[in-house]
């Protein structure tokens, strides 16, 4: 009977999900977003033109700066999620060898 490590199961399924939904929630809005700004009304227009002058004016110190944080966030994450695997994979490894010393 294959062991199974629900924390890993669990946090694969959770992984999963969140993904899938994190996908169609930033897609829906992506799409009602440029649905409504493609508008031909005047006041949209007016709207699209202030979001280019507003991203115009954008100052490029500050928000390079959150978009270093916001890499440097992600960096972590992937290392913390790399680690969790190696972590994974010596448990196993040692779970074998603990059974191989055991049957001799």
């Amino acid at each position: 009977m294959p062991e199974v490590d629900f924390f890993n199961l669990w946090r694969w399924l959770l992984f999963i999900v969140g993904t899938i939904y994190f996908l169609v929630i930033t897609a829906q809005s992506l799409y009602g977003w440029y649905v409504w700004l493609a508008g031909g009304d005047k006041y949209i227009s007016i709207v699209r033109q202030y979001m280019i002058v507003q991203g115009l004016r954008l100052r490029f110190k500050t928000f390079w700066g959150d978009v270093l944080i916001c890499l440097l966030l992600c960096v972590a994450f992937l290392l913390i999620g790399r680690a969790h695997v190696v972590i994974n994979d010596l448990g196993m490894r040692l779970a074998d060898v603990h059974r191989i010393t055991q049957s001799k």
